[in-house]
């Protein structure tokens, strides 16, 4: 592609000459604190309840800020911040409206262009890594990137697990050097084993073991990384044994929707994520006008959102039970007062939403990293107890 055609593309580095000016007569730091406090910026509360002016306001937001974030890594070519304001540009690309089944919008991105997106700015962030003047929090954001994505992408893919593996081992390797005992390493040993745990299942036992020894201290981030060795071998057994620890826990937000006897001999699939996470829902309507006529069964588990600047939980769940009323969803719904992270976490997953598809017999699906579009007609198309 050639490559005026491919910065139209990207949408981010065709530059107004009043986003040049704007970056000319502020200085590097400002500017980027500036940056930092839009990519940071939260919903207004007072937004919520209209799809229209959310969904502008997150278009204004990302378009400011890659404009702003362009012109500042054009005027600034040689600065060290512009490394710390790439960073800031994870998610590019352009966005459509989608109209869901029951009527309501959706902000999403377009495949196309959010590939090519993908392939500049990671590009990017691994030149970022070879760059001498970039700063420590520039190189830990983009290690972080690096892995998540990576790893991520070859979930789906066996033919790029092998070279995935080893690119993210060895990033991998690079942070726990240079960042030794940081927190934020927790999200990249959850990548990393989902991706061990799907291509290299062997491997995955191995490298659990070697966190466990690894991190033997009576500290925060050692008993952090116990839990998540923890929960991520549960998951794996969990493919040859009964979910017993999930249903109970499901029994405790609702005794009688969340009763494993309502789903017995059936193909369900238990749905995790914040209450704010609409898409989440949306993709689930999807599901269910796919597949339910087939047999799946969605079991949903809606989560208090913990975040800073949220509603308190009380209000969150009344946002809930206007939202069912409003979209009138027919699957059974649980509330969690307890929050997302903390319940999927002990089952292995970081991810927001999270999703167990069950089988027939009650046990988590094999290779449950594959597509849904692959996993679920397999399910359904299996006679109870087969496997």
């Amino acid at each position: 592609m050639p490559k005026l055609a491919r910065l139209l593309v990207l949408g981010t580095l065709l530059l107004s000459a009043a986003a040049l000016r704007a970056a000319a007569t502020t200085d590097p730091e400002t500017e980027y604190r500036a940056l930092f406090a839009l990519a940071r910026a939260q919903l207004p509360a007072g937004l919520q309840a209209d799809e229209v002016a959310k969904i502008g306001w997150f278009q204004r937001r990302k378009t400011e800020l890659h404009t702003r974030g362009a012109a500042f890594r054009a005027q600034h070519p040689a600065h060290p911040l512009r490394w710390d304001v790439l960073v800031l540009l994870r998610y590019g690309g352009e966005e459509r409206v989608r109209i869901s089944r029951r009527g309501f919008r959706q902000l999403l991105p377009v495949p196309e262009s959010l590939a090519d997106w993908n392939r500049f700015y990671f590009a990017e962030l691994e030149a970022l890594l070879a760059a001498p003047d970039a700063g420590a929090a520039a190189r830990e954001e983009a290690l972080r990137q690096l892995i998540d994505h990576t790893a991520r992408s070859a979930l789906g893919n066996p033919a790029a697990a092998p070279a995935a593996i080893s690119r993210v081992g060895a990033w991998l390797g690079t942070y726990e050097t240079e960042f030794p005992r940081s927190g934020r390493i927790l999200l990249l040993y959850h990548a990393y084993t989902d991706l061990l745990d799907a291509a290299a299942p062997e491997q995955c036992i191995r490298y659990l073991a070697d966190l466990e020894r690894r991190y033997p201290r009576d500290e925060s981030l050692d008993r952090e990384v116990r839990k998540l060795v923890a929960g991520h071998r549960r998951v794996m057994e969990a493919q040859a044994l009964p979910l017993d620890g999930l249903w109970q826990q499901l029994r405790s937000f609702d005794p009688v929707r969340g009763d494993p006897s309502r789903y017995r001999n059936q193909v369900v699939l238990v749905a995790f994520g914040p209450v704010t996470y609409e898409t989440f829902m949306d993709s689930l309507e999807d599901l269910h006008a796919q597949y339910a006529s087939q047999g799946l069964v969605i079991l949903q588990v809606v989560s208090f959102n913990q975040a800073v600047g949220l509603p308190p939980e009380p209000e969150q769940r009344l946002h809930l039970e206007r939202v069912v009323a409003a979209r009138k969803w027919p699957w059974p719904i649980l509330w969690n007062p307890a929050g997302h992270m903390t319940l999927v976490a002990q089952w292995g997953f970081n991810t927001v939403p999270a999703r167990m598809l069950l089988g027939r017999d009650g046990r988590l699906v094999p290779d449950r990293h594959s597509p849904y579009s692959v996993l679920i007609p397999r399910e359904l198309a299996r006679a109870p107890d087969s496997r």
